[in-house]
């Protein structure tokens, strides 16, 4: 709570004392857990007061990896004190002692802060991770990426394969974070198998409609390896059907593919394909997609530069009915 300048002073120190005896960054995770904000949520404050500071930076700050120095740091800090309702100088009074430079300590992820650029507040990633979105894979670079999806007869998607080629940008990475946001809230289970990797954490959060999983390489990656992971979600049983399929690509790629089946009993009555700039964009570069022999569509961008890329449809009101069969997979 803010308190107002009729508090006693002899109060207000008492009430100070807790705070001095933490960390920066105990204090502001504090703070911000105590008001219930999410880091996008605080950029987008800080930005609407004129003062850029990224969600990875600030996500740093609250975890100790790095403290406000320049001089726009230190004016988002006071702007923060007042954003999160603190007494003035609560966290600038934290900042006395200059941090240490050099390799030791922790860089900033290029991934990390182009995922920043393209995730928007509230966003399905954040809302899984918190504060760990913004250190998605961050020490991994994404070369290729494909991805199959089978549509079932209702109209729901049923299933994922998946295939990344990564490069480590750091010594000692053991594996890859998958996010998968589900169309239906209702989805009471999934099941991932791994073709290529091995799977070390499975957290299914139906709240908010998550599968999150850690798939390892079997090895420790060195700077500069690469490693191949390949996996198929089966998603449990769903009554919402899709719409929209679309992939967060912080970074340029060298290759990505999305290939969709459409069950031959419910057939799209329109499929296109676009691109967005970010979360909070619309979309663009849009384009029919025509439907081959096997009730699919894929795109494939020349240029794959960062952003979302993605495949929607229009789905008939009556499901449509064509040859007896079932996609692939």
């Amino acid at each position: 709570m803010n308190q107002s300048g009729q508090q006693p002073a002899a109060d207000r120190a008492g009430e100070a004392e807790p705070a001095a005896r933490a960390t920066f960054g105990e204090a502001f995770r504090e703070a911000l857990k105590a008001a219930g904000l999410s880091l996008q949520r605080l950029h987008h404050h800080l930005g609407e007061r004129g003062i850029s500071v990224s969600p990875v930076t600030l996500s740093h700050w609250q975890r100790g990896r790095s403290q406000p120095e320049r001089q726009q740091s230190l004016r988002a800090v006071a702007a923060i004190e007042v954003i999160l309702d603190m007494p003035q100088g609560a966290l600038q009074a934290l900042l006395t002692t200059r941090r240490p430079r050099g390799r030791a300590l922790a860089m900033t992820s290029p991934v990390a802060e182009a995922l920043s650029r393209v995730l928007s507040p509230g966003a399905p990633l954040e809302q899984a991770l918190g504060a760990d979105a913004y250190r998605f894979n961050e020490d991994l670079v994404t070369l290729s990426v494909q991805e199959t999806l089978c549509l079932d007869d209702q109209g729901c998607i049923a299933r994922y394969t998946v295939s990344h080629v990564v490069r480590a940008v750091r010594d000692g990475v053991r594996h890859l974070t998958a996010h998968h946001n589900l169309d239906d809230p209702d989805t009471p289970s999934v099941q991932v198998t791994v073709n290529c990797g091995r799977l070390e954490a499975l957290r299914f959060r139906q709240e908010v409609s998550a599968a999150i999983f850690d798939i390892g390489f079997g090895r420790t990656l060195r700077r500069g390896e690469t490693a191949i992971i390949e996996y198929t979600l089966d998603i449990g049983p769903r009554w919402r059907p899709s719409d929209h399929h679309e992939r967060t690509l912080p970074v340029p790629v060298r290759h990505y593919l999305l290939h969709i089946f459409f069950h031959p009993r419910h057939l799209p009555s329109a499929v296109h394909g676009y691109y967005r700039q970010s979360s909070q964009r619309p979309a663009q570069d849009i384009r029919p997609l025509a439907l081959d022999a096997s009730h699919s569509v894929h795109i494939m961008p020349a240029k794959c530069h960062g952003g979302i890329y993605g495949i929607g449809w229009k789905r008939h009101a009556v499901p449509a009915v064509g040859p007896s069969g079932a996609p692939p997979g």
